[in-house]
This record gives C-alpha cells, structure tokens and sequence, in this order.
C-alpha cells in the first residue's frame, strides 16, 4: 500500500465494513434468535476489537478503551449461548445412544437445562483515529505473539481448565490481530501459516465444548445421592473431557518444535522487522538472529 494516507483511508474503510456487518447480525439475532448470526456476531466483535487495539495500542484513550470494554461484553455476553448451542447437539447424539430409559432420561434433563436463551445489551460506536498504522500494526503484532506465547508457557506451568481456555483465546486475537495486517499488507506465506491457530482453536475448543457439557451435566444432578443412571452420564462426560485435556497438553508442551510454530515465527518476525523504524541501525543490528519475534 502507497502512502500513509491511502493506509489510512483503506483503515477507515475497513473499519466501516465490520460495524456494518455488525448491525447486520445483530438484528438478525433480534428478529429470528438464529444461532449462525450469534457466530457471525461474535466474530464481527473480535474484528473491531483487533482494530480498536491497533488504534489505541502506543496511547490508549478513554474512548477506545470504553469501546473495547463494550464490545467483549456484547461478546461474552451470547457465549453462554453459543456453548449451550453446541452442547446441545453433543446431547442429542448422546441421548439416542443411551442403552436405558432412564439414562435417556438423563440426558435429557441435562439439556433440558442447557436449552436456555441468552440476553443482549448494547453496542457500541466507533471511530478512527489513526497515527502510523503501520507501527500500531507492528506493537499489534508483537503483543498478540507475547501474549500466546505467555499463555502457553502458564499453562504448562499449572495445568488448569482456565489456562488451557486462555491459550486459545490468546491464539485467537493473535490470528485476528494478523488478519488485519493482511488486509493492509498482504503476505499469502504468513496468511496460510496464521491458518494453523485455527486448528489449534479447535483442537481446544472441542475439549471446552466438552468441559462446558460436564459442567451442565453436574448442575443438572446437584445433590447426592445421584442415580446410577445420572453417575454414568456424568462419569462418560468426564472421562472424555479427561482424555481430550490431556491430549491437547500434550500437544501444547511441543508446540514449540513443531514445524508450524518455527514457520509461523519466522514469517511473523520478517513481517514485525519490515515493519520497524529504520532510522537507528544499531538497534536493528543488536537484534536477536530471529528477528524481533522470539
């Protein structure tokens, strides 16, 4: 892209989709209560916080702070709704494997508990103020890596549910935060290695869509004792829910020397160096070999 202003206008213009596309799915969540248009709002969410943080990344005011603020509280709040989405039809697959009546029954009141509808408040203005956008880009850039990277290295120090969460979260504003460098300065490399973050969002993502239905299933039973019936269900969510925990673990405590890490970083790197102010030489030469990306 030419100058700073063309940057700034194609910015701005890229700003003006998204809020578009989130009207757009927020009344279609108004008016038909329809779960993809949930997905497509949450997702709208995440692209204007990405930009908001690319704005106010160097000097955060008041403003972009407030609409950040608003934006993961619109977001958070239909993700009560998305989970119950998704564990419902991990229960009706359950349901009709259950050898028993009563089993059936079971499974049956845990999602009778799931099916419930979420409310919406909200949402948010927004406007552009740009400086260099392209060194916002850059801190974008470096901060979402830090902070994936950092919440890796928290989760194979102290293997919690809450910590596994956050590695796909911060895995997710890392590949967002990249998106929107691609739609100033396009790299099809570092387009197609961002792409690995996605499977390892699912991969964690199916163990919590999991988590989630175990936490259902004992909200649903609260009291011993509980009936054999509902011991069973529960006891074939956690086992699962184990199993998938353990294998994502693993997954993560390598993650380090796979070839899709070591690629991804080394693209991420150049793309952070090419975004670098170049007027002191010395800093740039007292660089780690790696780049600026570690």
């Amino acid at each position: 892209m030419g100058s700073e202003k063309q940057l700034e206008k194609e910015f701005v213009r890229y700003a003006r989709k998204r809020v578009r596309e989130l009207k757009s799915t927020f009344k279609q969540i108004v008016e038909k209560s329809d779960s993809r248009a949930v997905h497509d709002f949450r997702k709208a969410t995440r692209h204007l916080q990405t930009i908001v943080d690319a704005i106010g990344i160097r000097r955060p005011s008041r403003k972009t702070l407030k609409i950040r603020r608003r934006l993961q509280k619109c977001r958070h709040a239909l993700g009560e709704w998305r989970d119950d989405e998704v564990v419902l039809k991990e229960l009706k697959k359950a349901e009709r494997k259950a050898r028993t009546r009563n089993e059936r029954q079971c499974w049956s009141q845990v999602a009778k508990r799931t099916a419930t509808a979420a409310k919406l408040k909200a949402l948010a203005k927004k406007k552009i103020q740009s400086e260099s956008m392209m060194d916002n880009l850059r801190l974008l850039l470096e901060r979402g890596w830090e902070n994936w990277t950092g919440a890796i290295d928290d989760f194979l120090d102290d293997s919690t549910a809450v910590k596994l969460h956050a590695v796909r979260i911060k895995a997710k504003t890392l590949r967002y935060s990249i998106g929107l460098s691609q739609r100033l300065y396009p790299d099809s490399h570092l387009e197609s290695a961002s792409e690995w973050l996605r499977e390892i969002q699912d991969r964690i993502g199916a163990w919590h869509d999991e988590f989630m239905l175990g936490q259902r299933a004992l909200q649903t039973f609260p009291r011993a004792p509980r009936d054999p019936d509902a011991i069973k269900v529960i006891r074939e969510i956690k086992e699962k829910e184990i199993a998938m925990a353990e294998s994502a673990r693993d997954f993560i405590s390598a993650i380090g020397k796979t070839k899709q890490y070591q690629r991804l970083q080394q693209l991420l790197s150049a793309t952070v160096y090419a975004m670098a102010n170049g007027s002191d030489p010395g800093k740039l030469a007292s660089e780690n070999i790696r780049g600026p990306i570690q």
